[in-house]
């Protein structure tokens, strides 16, 4: 059984974030690939090398990639939970990780560290990489700041709904991948008629991927046969992705790849994948 094209694109990808963290939602439009889709990747192997950059390091100037240090205080919108700071208090706090990114500190490792984002801090503080013409309303504060920087220098503390912003210019990098996802009961977005158990289809997630893996010439047919989200009928491709716009787990397995390699059995909320990176 396989959703709609509409749901694949549709699926609660957010603006650095997923449906159930306390960072803002945003879905997708059928014609634009989510932020935060049906893709996601847990285990990536530890020997693997992210490759570098395929687009331009500053996007061209018409997209920007943007990392950042979220301090949430009690009244932002959202308020994380078990935050009780005050606005005053949060104010302080990110201008003591402001001032610590200046003397040195990497924004990633402050977030990985402190920020109140969870999807994004899994990130290392990646939000996501947006073009001028789509830049989400909930980011807008950060819109003018991070154009007007180069790759890798950060701005000062800025005020969003949400929190205090630490944040600087990422390298916008991009990749070409397929999916085959295998869905299970209660699973997010699972149809009612999905009635497989999770140990059900995690088993047939790495049968699909033992059988990929000894022909991955096959897994462009496979993914149209089996996989059960509307990239089916595209054979599994998700197009050209960028860091930020997927799940974390998702994410860090398909750009860990080499080109044309096959990742391990990845899970994510919606269920598991098997994800092929292409050239």
């Amino acid at each position: 059984m396989r959703n709609s094209t509409y749901l694949f694109f549709a699926l609660l990808l957010s603006i650095g974030c997923g449906e159930d963290e306390s960072e803002p939602v945003a879905v997708a439009t059928p014609t634009t690939i989510p932020n935060a889709a049906e893709l996601i990747g847990e285990n990536v192997p530890e020997e693997q090398e992210t490759s570098a950059p395929t687009a331009e390091a500053n996007g061209g100037n018409d997209e920007a990639c943007v990392r950042g240090v979220v301090v949430a205080w009690d009244g932002a919108t959202p308020t994380p939970p078990g935050v009780t700071r005050t606005e005053d208090e949060a104010r302080a706090l990110a201008r003591t990780y402001y001032e610590q990114a200046e003397a040195g500190e990497s924004i990633e490792s402050l977030a990985r560290a402190h920020s109140d984002a969870p999807t994004s801090r899994a990130r290392g503080g990646i939000l996501g990489t947006f073009s001028r013409e789509e830049w989400p309303a909930m980011h807008e504060v950060l819109k003018d700041p991070v154009f007007a920087l180069g790759v890798g220098m950060h701005a000062d503390v800025l005020q969003a709904p949400y929190g205090f912003v630490v944040m600087e210019r990422c390298a916008v990098e991009r990749i070409h991948a397929r999916h085959i996802l295998v869905r299970y009961a209660g699973a997010r977005n699972a149809p009612d008629d999905v009635t497989r158990s999770q140990d059900a289809a995690r088993d047939l997630a790495h049968e699909i991927r033992q059988a990929v893996t000894a022909a991955p010439d096959t897994f462009e047919n496979v993914a149209r046969e089996q996989s059960e989200d509307g990239s089916s009928e595209q054979g599994g491709d998700i197009g050209n992705v960028a860091r930020g716009q997927l799940y974390p787990a998702f994410e860090a397995a398909a750009f860990a790849l080499q080109d044309n390699a096959i990742s391990e059995v990845v899970e994510s909320p919606v269920g598991f994948h098997v994800i092929q990176r292409l050239p």
